[in-house]
């Protein structure tokens, strides 16, 4: 009688076990101290502490009192793909934005313009160059790149530098002078927290590209996307949310403008 009473009672603790571990494998297991972090993957850049929203005015400037020809109607301007801030008390923007890198890559929007090539500079605080190239145009519309390749100076921590990029524009007629057309702005270099440094360190790039654009660190976010794209062109997701990134600072005009060099 008591042996059969045992069994009953074993049999039923090792259904009750059973049910409990087959119950609880379909649970959610709730977040430990060492889970990882999971941003939400919405890349909107947010302005840095003291910035305002980004605002976006007229594009390229024109040196020699001239402006180039364009070979169409109604296009968007020579353009820098950086937010905008609009000064105190003034109708002009100042082009800037940070960046974590000491060897960043500027973007630029390049419209039909009448010029067979481009002029990139960087000089620091003091006025001094610290980088210059020319980039051949081959009339295309669309957007050019410019990378700090890695035997330039390296951007130092917690310093402006000012950037340009121009278009020479071709003259129309001997009498002419040839013109520039360019448009200009500042990078400053910053470090970023223990924090921060370790949630970059546990998610994607892409979730990467929104956490530096959530901390206003533009230079890196629209960096990691355009990689992205460039190593998976096939990927709506990444065409998203570099529209996405882009809209945020009132560009969204150029979100489907292709990549022109290479």
């Amino acid at each position: 009688m008591h042996s059969q009473l045992f069994s009953r009672r074993s049999l039923s603790i090792l259904i009750t076990l059973s049910l409990g571990l087959a119950i609880g494998s379909s649970l959610p297991v709730e977040a430990g101290p060492s889970s990882t972090r999971r941003i939400p993957v919405r890349v909107a850049f947010q302005p840095p502490k003291g910035q305002g929203m980004p605002t976006r005015t007229a594009g390229g400037a024109s040196r020699t009192g001239t402006t180039c020809p364009t070979m169409a109607i109604d296009q968007t301007e020579l353009t820098a793909l950086v937010p905008a801030f609009l000064a105190e008390n003034s109708i002009s923007s100042n082009s800037t934005g940070l960046t974590t890198q000491a060897t960043p890559t500027f973007y630029f929007f390049v419209p039909a313009i009448a010029g067979q090539q481009a002029v990139f500079s960087l000089k620091d605080e003091n006025h001094q160059d610290i980088y210059q190239t020319r980039i051949p145009l081959s009339g295309k519309v669309g957007i050019v790149s410019v990378k700090l390749p890695a035997d330039v100076p390296p951007l130092e921590i917690s310093k402006s530098y000012r950037w340009s990029f121009g278009i020479v524009c071709q003259a129309q007629s001997p009498q002419q002078q040839s013109g520039v057309v360019f448009v200009t702005g500042e990078i400053r270099r910053v470090e970023v927290d223990t924090t921060l440094t370790h949630q970059l360190q546990q998610i994607t790039p892409l979730e990467q590209a929104a956490l530096y654009a959530e901390n206003g660190i533009w230079f890196d976010s629209m960096e990691i996307i355009a990689n992205l794209r460039k190593t998976q062109p096939n990927d709506i997701t990444l065409d998203q949310k570099w529209e996405e990134l882009l809209n945020s600072v009132n560009l969204g005009d150029i979100a489907q403008q292709p990549f022109i060099n290479p």
